[in-house]
């Protein structure tokens, strides 16, 4: 039998096949009553082969269209979100602008995998059965700063779940912080914690961002705080080079800000041991030291470089010092800057510097970092004429500066270089009474109106331990037989106190 005698064979006749109908009733027929009656699946012979393929490439597209129906509701959310918030603009709370945010960070996140290698990882995850992607909980880590990596997969011996980490998520994240890091504080402090205890990779994409913005971010209130955390912290010494070259032509302006003089100060720390950077910062500065000098914030960056650096290296700046000294005798921390000097340096290379000083004496102990300068003068001081000079200047004018607050403590360390028959000739004016004033009214002595001062009292303490016990005993029997000043020595809680000492120093 050939292969038509067998075709017609099997074919039924024209009147039967009008009975049954055509081919093409038959399979729609069937495939009807397929959907209609038996929901049992049926694998198609000349299929059946293929049937595993076709299920799994049905089921990528599902997910594919329920990923942009998630995406698209998603948006429409968002939209509705922010007709309301539009709304009732001027009643929200940072509660729900983070909300927000982390709504409008997740969108842009499904934005990012509809065209990303995510999802073709995905794809070859659904073929493959091995990997398991968990984005979500990484986002949550994210958004709880609990970063752990950029690019790479991270697997957990207890779960054979393996996560994967963009660069994108984390470079979204942290140009968010630097964004808006401007007068926050609490981003400040994020960033500083990830400069920390984050990963090279996370230090090197911040120090990319902040290049970007500096210097202006350095004179923020709390900017500057981030980038003085890299030179503290950073482990990485090419990066605090990268951003030491990056702030290198703004050390003078950088020096004259309130709080750009922190970063200075930081850097200045940071070339501590290193000759090439402390050239560096003096090559910029050095041309520009006396307009620092006269400047509230370069005084800072000035008394920093005196404490790190060599004294050869600041040798220089003393000729300066002595030119401004009028102006610096009246600031604080020009007092400051004098005061350092004078400690380090020979006597002669600052001499020309303490005859100005002790020409300035009123000035300068009467003011709270100035009579350092003097109080340093009559402890470390060589012998000399001009020593001899201030001491006699201090004494002549005892009253007036012990009543000082700032000038007292001059006053007590010039005390301490007298000599025995100096002490006595202070101690015969401080029992001095006016006697032409008591005709009119009672005056008490130097002594009484002294220990009863809020400042001066601290001098005749000073005195009484300095003396001997026959100069001690000498003021007792003074009060004693003077039971006026006695009396009014005791009336006030100062008087009280040097009494009772007095009276401790004569029993022993």
């Amino acid at each position: 039998m050939n292969y038509q005698q067998g075709i017609q064979s099997c074919s039924p006749t024209k009147k039967k096949q009008e009975e049954i109908g055509s081919p093409i009733t038959i399979s729609v027929q069937s495939e009807f009553e397929q959907l209609t009656l038996d929901t049992s699946p049926k694998l198609d012979p000349l299929t059946n082969q293929h049937s595993e393929i076709l299920d799994f490439i049905d089921e990528v597209d599902q997910e594919e269209k329920l990923r942009k129906h998630q995406s698209l509701s998603l948006q429409k959310d968002l939209i509705r979100r922010n007709n309301k918030n539009k709304a009732n603009e001027g009643q929200s709370s940072p509660h729900s602008n983070q909300s927000l945010n982390d709504q409008k960070f997740k969108y842009i996140k499904e934005l990012w995998l509809q065209e990303s290698p995510i999802q073709e990882i995905n794809k070859q995850a659904l073929s493959q059965r091995v990997i398991s992607i968990n984005e979500e909980q990484y986002f949550k880590d994210l958004q709880s700063d609990n970063v752990i990596g950029m690019g790479v997969y991270h697997s957990n011996e207890a779960s054979p779940q393996m996560y994967f980490e963009p660069d994108i998520e984390t470079d979204i994240y942290i140009s968010s912080l630097i964004d808006s890091l401007w007068g926050n504080q609490i981003i400040s402090r994020k960033l500083q914690k990830l400069i920390e205890s984050g990963t090279p990779e996370q230090q090197l994409l911040i120090v990319q961002k902040l290049e970007r913005i500096s210097p202006q971010i350095e004179k923020d209130v709390f900017g500057n705080y981030v980038v003085q955390k890299i030179f503290d912290c950073c482990g990485d010494l090419k990066l605090k080079t990268r951003m030491f070259n990056k702030l290198k032509t703004h050390f003078y302006d950088l020096s004259k800000n309130p709080f750009g003089c922190r970063v200075m100060q930081k850097l200045i720390e940071y070339s501590q041991g290193k000759e090439d950077v402390q050239n560096s910062i003096l090559s910029q500065l050095v041309q520009n030291m006396r307009s620092l000098i006269y400047d509230s914030n370069g005084n800072y960056v000035i008394f920093k470089m005196l404490e790190s650096y060599d004294k050869p290296k600041m040798e220089f700046l003393i000729p300066i010092v002595e030119e401004s000294f009028h102006y610096m005798a009246q600031q604080i921390y020009g007092c400051k800057i004098i005061h350092k000097i004078i400690q380090q340096y020979a006597p002669n290379y600052i001499a020309n510097l303490v005859k100005q000083s002790i020409a300035n004496y009123t000035v300068l102990s009467q003011t709270e970092f100035g009579n350092y300068i003097l109080q340093h003068i009559l402890q470390f001081w060589i012998p000399s004429p001009e020593k001899t000079r201030l001491i006699q200047l201090v004494i002549q004018q005892f009253y007036q500066l012990s009543i000082n607050k700032y000038a007292s403590n001059t006053v007590e360390r010039a005390l301490e270089t007298l000599s025995k028959s100096e002490l006595i000739t202070v101690l015969n004016w401080l029992l001095f009474r006016n006697q032409t004033q008591q005709q009119f009214a009672y005056v008490a002595s130097n002594f009484v109106q002294l220990a009863n001062h809020q400042y001066a009292n601290y001098v005749i303490k000073k005195f009484l331990i300095l003396v001997d016990q026959q100069m001690q005993q000498s003021i007792l029997n003074f009060l004693i037989k003077n039971q006026q000043e006695y009396q009014a020595l005791k009336s006030t809680l100062h008087g009280q106190r040097i009494c009772s000492l007095l009276e401790k120093q004569v029993k022993c």
